[in-house]
């Protein structure tokens, strides 16, 4: 994404909040056994907002948060007294990692931002550990209303939006068994394919 003027028109100056966000995790996965002891990839972090809930609330043994633009981590950054907490600039599309270096690799709405996303997906898995996992939300494109956002709000020019039967595909080609679940956050208890306003996505390397 570099020189992408929808992600470097403004920078933040202060750490964004992040308790808000755990609903989008609480209620679709079980974090605490998900992320507990792990060493885990945060890729397309921005301003590390679910880097920081992950490290402060479900104990990984250690979070990368990765992103191409190191200006959306600085104030995060400066505030950070979590030693679990790491920081690096670099591109999905070529990770600065050795293969088998992470055992999950997080992505909050990352993977619709990235072109080629076969490309992607092999990344992931070069970095993954044997039976690592990818896990990760997007947005429902099967939603009308995330539709209609798409289609008529300002976004990256290289965003799109993946049906999950694409993303499934994609992943279960390069060698993943993979698991997809629709969720509302602010209603857990609905799974409906055409009213859940996200896409969650576990792709376990084989």
């Amino acid at each position: 994404m570099p020189n992408d003027p929808f992600y470097s028109k403004e920078w933040p100056t202060e750490a964004e909040p992040y308790r808000h966000l755990e609903p989008y995790l609480q209620c679709w996965l079980q974090p605490e056994r998900m992320f507990a002891g792990k060493r885990i990839l945060d890729i397309g972090a921005g301003e590390c907002v679910y880097t920081r809930l992950i490290a402060e609330k479900y104990h990984p043994k250690e979070i990368v948060a990765l992103e191409q633009f190191r200006e959306r981590m600085i104030p995060t950054l400066r505030v950070n007294q979590n030693e679990a907490l790491k920081f690096i600039a670099g591109d999905c599309l070529d990770l600065p990692f050795l293969d088998c270096s992470f055992d999950l690799v997080w992505g909050n709405g990352i993977l619709c931002d990235l072109y080629p996303f076969d490309r992607a997906v092999l990344e992931i898995r070069r970095v993954l550990k044997k039976d690592g996992r990818y896990v990760g939300w997007e947005p429902n494109p099967f939603n009308p209303v995330i539709l209609y956002r798409y289609l008529f709000k300002p976004r990256s020019h290289k965003q799109h939006l993946f049906s999950p039967h694409r993303m499934r595909h994609i992943f279960e080609k390069h060698g993943f068994q993979v698991t997809i679940r629709y969720f509302y956050a602010k209603f857990p208890v609905l799974r409906d394919r055409f009213l859940s306003t996200c896409t969650g996505i576990i792709a376990e390397k084989q």
